[in-house]
């Protein structure tokens, strides 16, 4: 059954994280869809603890959600979100760009936002009991080295045409993106995750192309096959073997 949302947002100008803001409002009974925007983070996370750059003049947002899904398919609202990520920024770039000024962007397992080349934005899920906490990034102004370590960060600004005015603004593209966000929420709550694995390997990079996969210290290479229904990336070896890939940081191997 669809869960309709009413977002809110609350605008901070500063923040530890955003995630700590919507973690409390959680614990103070919160309703689902209520999203907190910082232009700046001084401790913003990314995945497995790493520190995220969260410099002033970015679109940190994180917002709570009360799925009525079982918790086990909650996965899929981080591939949903990086969905509404990228049309978001997409949307932003094609009222500047022709089509054939258009730079490429995709997706990149599990959860990263590519534009140009760069990484403009990854997602983050936490879990606070019946609560699920979806963080994001999107970087406006130039950043610093984000997260991941093969592959260095992007913004807005470093792709911005000449003559085409002011960047997007904070609140304007967490709005863009907080509207997608509910259109694939919507399709979760009515399809699971079939629909959005759809989407997103419509989006995938690297698919069907040798990779490696650097999982805490041992490294696995080979095909990216496809994307599980789970969420894991299904790699084969050069035996030709599948195997389930359930973490780890991506990287293309030689083209």
């Amino acid at each position: 059954m669809t869960e309709p949302l009413n977002w809110s947002i609350t605008t901070e100008q500063s923040a530890t994280s955003t995630s700590d803001l919507a973690k409390q409002a959680a614990a103070d009974g919160a309703p689902s869809g209520h999203a907190f925007l910082a232009i700046e983070q001084t401790a913003g996370r990314g995945r497995h603890g790493r520190h995220w750059d969260s410099q002033k003049g970015g679109m940190y947002l994180s917002v709570l959600l009360r799925p009525s899904l079982p918790i086990t398919q909650w996965f899929a609202l981080s591939f949903a979100a990086s969905l509404a990520v990228l049309e978001a920024v997409r949307a932003q770039l094609a009222t500047h760009l022709s089509p054939t000024e258009m730079p490429q962007t995709g997706l990149k397992w599990p959860n990263d936002v590519i534009v140009a080349g760069g990484k403009i934005s990854g997602i983050l899920l936490e879990v606070e009991g019946k609560v699920l906490i979806v963080g994001s990034g999107i970087n406006i102004a130039p950043v610093g080295q984000m997260e991941s370590q093969n592959i260095a960060p992007i913004a807005l600004a470093d792709i911005w045409p000449d003559g085409a005015g002011d960047l997007p603004q904070p609140y304007d593209l967490a709005t863009a993106y907080l509207d997608r966000l509910a259109f694939w929420y919507d399709r979760f709550c009515q399809s699971g995750f079939g629909p959005i694995r759809d989407a997103w390997l419509e989006n995938a990079l690297f698919l069907g192309q040798r990779v490696a996969v650097q999982c805490d210290t041992k490294a696995i290479s080979g095909v990216f096959h496809d994307l599980g229904m789970d969420g894991t990336m299904l790699l084969l070896d050069d035996s030709g073997q599948k195997g389930h890939i359930t973490t780890g940081d991506v990287k293309l191997l030689g083209s």
